[in-house]
């Protein structure tokens, strides 16, 4: 574990591409912590850590060649800071800006890697956001997803979480490479990015997969029917080249929050 400092600092925490969030909610409604799991599709991921905010978006997002690999397993985010925070309510999570499920599900055991991050943050924004749905000949639209889980407002595929008065920072069980890069002690801004995938072709084949994946590991009752707009397979005669800058293409997060009803 890293050594401590007093002084004030921020780090923010990136998930790129198709993720499911399941946060831990004390008593009083605020988020404790988050455990972020990337369901069985052969999804490679990586991660990085800059020095600064961002924000990171599709014009700066890093290539791919500046990022670690990640194995598939589970890794810990261990966060202290110089003075206590009680969290964000998760009511705070935007609903409208994302796929939210009630957390009552069952969840299987067919995951690549997990991201714990036992604390509580101070904020949480959602960003590549867009409307589920694929245009279709002749005009008009059609929602991308089917089934009773289906989302039934926006989908974004980042996902930051930010940790104020940060004193400390261990990324456990990441490459060394990647560790070395954040601060010992930890002081001012930075970004951890973890990324879903690394570049692919986007196909349709591609894109049903990692929303079955996703399903099959929430226990959702969610099928991909339209490739998503971004993903380049839905708009006619798409250039099918590697995708290589940020906002992910073939899936979405998920998030888990306690919704009424």
């Amino acid at each position: 574990m890293a050594a401590t400092t007093s002084n004030p600092s921020q780090l923010n925490v990136v998930f790129d591409g198709t993720w499911i969030f399941i946060p831990t909610v004390d008593a009083s409604g605020n988020i404790a912590g988050v455990d972020i799991y990337s369901p069985t599709c052969g999804h490679p991921h990586a991660g990085l850590f800059l020095p600064n905010l961002g924000p990171f978006g599709p014009t700066n997002w890093p290539q791919p060649s500046t990022c670690y690999m990640l194995d598939s397993h589970g890794l810990n985010l261990l966060i202290q800071r110089s003075s206590p925070s009680s969290g964000m309510a998760a009511s705070g999570i935007d609903q409208s800006a994302n796929h939210c499920v009630n957390k009552s599900r069952p969840i299987a055991g067919s995951w690549d890697l997990v991201v714990s991050i036992p604390a509580a943050p101070d904020a949480w924004t959602s960003s590549g956001t867009q409307s589920p749905v694929a245009p279709v000949p002749g005009g008009g639209t059609v929602p991308c997803f089917g089934g009773a889980d289906a989302p039934t407002a926006k989908v974004s595929s980042v996902q930051t979480l930010t940790f104020k008065n940060v004193s400390s920072v261990a990324l456990c069980g990441a490459p060394i490479q990647l560790q070395s890069l954040i601060p010992t002690p930890y002081t001012g801004a930075g970004t951890l990015i973890i990324e879903g995938e690394i570049p692919y072709i986007p196909t349709i084949q591609h894109e049903r997969t990692a929303v079955h994946a996703m399903a099959n590991f929430a226990g959702l009752d969610l099928t991909l029917d339209h490739p998503l707009p971004s993903s380049g397979s839905s708009v006619p005669n798409p250039q099918m080249m590697p995708r290589s800058l940020g906002s992910a293409n073939c899936g979405h997060a998920i998030i888990f929050v306690p919704i009424p009803g």
